[in-house]
């Protein structure tokens, strides 16, 4: 039997200032699937049970997500690269006051990745933002079927 670690890490700022064409999010049509919903989901049972209110679906912030991981998929790794580049657009684009980022990697489904984050103290912590009022999210799978999820946590 092969056993699977999985990672999170955290945010940092990136030195590098050449940008992947991966972050270009214009051209990037948001569709969320049923992951993605029952993530926000539980996210948002979870908040509710800590008298939280819930967050809304932001598709600015989804669009980022979404383009973060096309990016982790093409590098085979989850990451928080180029997170300044996300945040910055959202800044940019909806006026958003602060920006929070979850990744995570090789969970089958909604309950498993957001169980993870719960049980992490940093992730955790994103969800628990009292100030944080909107949400993006996208789960995708790579080409051997592996999830990996970007979940971004937006102040308007």
């Amino acid at each position: 039997m092969l056993l699977f670690s999985t990672s999170f890490f955290s945010c940092s700022v990136e030195d590098d200032m050449s940008i992947p064409e991966v972050y270009n999010t214009q051209n990037i049509i948001v569709e969320y699937n049923l992951i993605d919903h029952q993530i926000v989901e539980l996210i948002n049972i979870y908040r509710a049970s800590l008298n939280l209110n819930p967050l809304t679906m932001l598709n600015e912030a989804s669009k980022e997500a979404i383009a973060h991981n096309n990016y982790m998929i093409n590098q085979g790794i989850i990451s928080h690269d180029y997170f300044y580049i996300r945040s910055q657009n959202l800044i940019d684009n909806v006026e958003a006051k602060k920006v929070l980022e979850n990744v995570g990697y090789g969970f089958y489904n909604a309950e498993s990745v957001v169980s993870a984050w719960l049980n992490s103290e940093g992730h955790r912590e994103n969800i628990e933002n009292p100030n944080v009022t909107d949400i993006g999210i996208s789960s995708a799978q790579d080409e051997n079927g592996k999830y990996y999820y970007t979940n971004i946590f937006v102040k308007l």
